[in-house]
């Protein structure tokens, strides 16, 4: 599940605070990923994610809590 994107301009320590924000809110297995090393995401991202699920559904059933706490997390398949 994508929380957010956050422009690599504006660096790594912004990523990290609104990962740190994800948890804070009760979020699990929350990370970050470098958009410019994964053909399925717009390069020159930081994206926040949580979660890594085997199924769409299995994602879908998580993505009610994500958007708890940021309203615009969406489900997305990460490809390398």
């Amino acid at each position: 599940i994508v929380l957010l994107s956050v422009p690599r301009s504006g660096g790594r320590p912004a990523a990290a605070a609104k990962a740190a924000e994800a948890r804070k809110g009760g979020l699990r297995r929350v990370g970050i990923l470098d958009s410019s090393r994964f053909a399925s995401l717009h390069p020159g991202y930081y994206v926040i994610f949580q979660g890594v699920y085997e199924s769409e559904v299995d994602a879908a059933s998580s993505l009610q809590r994500a958007r708890a706490v940021f309203p615009a997390a969406y489900q997305r398949a990460i490809v390398p």
